[in-house]
């Protein structure tokens, strides 16, 4: 068996085995990951400590400076590869469910964590730990109304804007999205093209009418400006499952493109030119990942990560922020850093046990259709997505080699013309030996063969 037959098998092999889509696992790991770099980075080295550490000098130098990102770190790339997952993985998802299904397991999946960090928030700020450290922007006072808007995420809809959780803001974007896809479910289902087309005409809409319906609407508005990233989510979605032709998801891409582009334009949240940028390599790591998925594997290390990002992302300003205003100035940052990070990933490990994971299963449970009484199985490992639903891409399979493609593999002497004057006894053994070699390859083949398929006859044969 040659080694592109085994290579094929192989791969073949992993695949049947796989129960998540690699890919969107790696992704959402490093995604997370890089957030926490970029904010300890920028958020606190830089602004906090004032003076440049070696280390992370190195590697800004190496990712964020190179690619104009110098304010918000590499991590900035992490935001809209999690809206472009959530295009991609949620819009089947929420076809399969149903709206009630679907909007009742979104709303726990997102909500509870949530309500759980902003009250954790509002403790330490009333433990009196520094503001800078948990919350990003002035010191606020901590009431019921504060905590109800930031649960909701609503607090960035309001004005004056009271901000306990500084990620969450990408949090409404997602929610703007479910609402989306729950009242154009029906449409979804018959049309995918045509609500599509009606996600792109609302987001139009409101970029261009910002200033018609008061400050509210404009930090709405701010919000819908990144609703063009996961859609382009759900047209690769689209476009790979064949639910709209090739041309039409161009064509949609490029409209989805151009309507992020224009929130640059109208300066609705941006902080600097580095927007469109993040969102090209942020579309280029999600291709990669689509078209490498048939030979990626599964590994737990990534499978936990991407399990966890939720927690990691919403708990790492709050815990890794607090443990290093309380170590520092005491310890030096060549150790605080180390012990604040492995601090944020023992709280987020708590978090997901007792919070997050409880919320997935929850969850499954308010989304599963009603059925009759069975009897009790073994429970069902519950996973951040439901991996099942989301879509994977459509491998042919390939034939076997054949006998003659094998042996063609072999090394073969080149004949002769027999009246080349440069023709020798000596050249003409070795093209005899050559010919007998493969001979004898194509019978070892053959042998091989004809053994294998013997032992797929049945050996209990009648006695005659």
């Amino acid at each position: 068996m040659s080694l592109v037959t085994r290579s094929v098998q192989r791969t073949a092999a992993d695949q049947a085995q796989k129960t998540r889509v690699a890919f969107v696992d790696i992704g959402r790991a490093v995604a997370a990951l890089l957030v926490v770099y970029s904010h300890l980075s920028e958020q606190w080295v830089a602004k906090v400590e004032g003076d440049d550490s070696p280390v992370f000098t190195f590697v800004d130098a190496l990712t964020s400076d190179p690619m104009h990102m110098g304010l918000q770190g590499i991590g900035q790339i992490a935001v809209p590869f999690f809206f472009l997952v959530s295009g991609f993985v949620v819009t089947p998802i929420a076809m399969k469910q149903g709206q009630g299904r679907f909007a009742a397991n979104r709303a726990v999946r997102v909500y509870i964590p949530m309500i759980f960090v902003v009250l954790l928030t509002a403790l330490v700020m009333t433990l009196g730990a520094d503001a800078h450290a948990v919350v990003v922007g002035r010191n606020h006072d901590i009431t019921l109304w504060t905590i109800v808007t930031n649960s909701l995420v609503i607090n960035y809809l309001i004005v004056p804007q009271v901000v306990l959780v500084g990620v969450a803001w990408t949090l409404v974007v997602e929610v703007i999205f479910y609402i989306l896809l729950v009242l154009l479910l029906p449409v979804l289902r018959r049309q995918v093209w045509l609500a599509i087309a009606i996600m792109l005409v609302f987001v139009f809409v409101v970029l261009m009418s910002r200033r018609e319906l008061g400050p509210s609407w404009a930090l709405f508005a701010v919000n819908v400006s990144y609703l063009p990233i996961p859609i382009l989510g759900q047209i690769i979605w689209a476009t790979t499952t064949k639910r709209i032709p090739l041309w039409a998801g161009g064509v949609f891409f490029s409209l989805a493109w151009s309507l992020y582009v224009l929130g640059e334009h109208l300066k609705l949240g941006r902080l600097d030119s580095s927007y469109n940028l993040a969102l090209m390599v942020a579309v280029l790591c999600f291709f990669v990942g689509l078209f490498a998925e048939p030979r990626l594997r599964e590994r737990k290390i990534w499978t936990a990560l991407s399990e966890r990002s939720y927690s990691i992302y919403l708990l790492h300003g709050l815990v890794a922020f607090g443990l290093l205003s309380l170590m520092r100035p005491a310890l030096p940052l060549w150790l605080a850093m180390p012990l604040a990070v492995a601090g944020l990933f023992l709280v987020v490990e708590v978090s997901y046990r007792l919070v997050e994971k409880p919320s997935h299963v929850l969850a499954r449970k308010l989304s599963r259709r009603s059925r009759p009484a069975e009897t009790p199985s073994s429970p069902q490992v519950v996973t951040a997505e439901v991996t099942v639903e989301i879509p994977r891409l459509r491998e042919r399979a390939e034939p076997s080699p054949s006998l003659e493609e094998e042996t063609a593999l072999l090394p073969r002497v080149p004949a002769y013309p027999s009246e080349d004057p440069d023709d020798s006894r000596r050249r003409r053994r070795l093209e005899d030996s050559a010919t007998q070699a493969i001979s004898v390859a194509s019978l070892l083949a053959k042998q091989e063969q004809n053994g294998q398929r013997r032992d797929r006859l049945p050996t209990n044969r009648p006695v005659q």
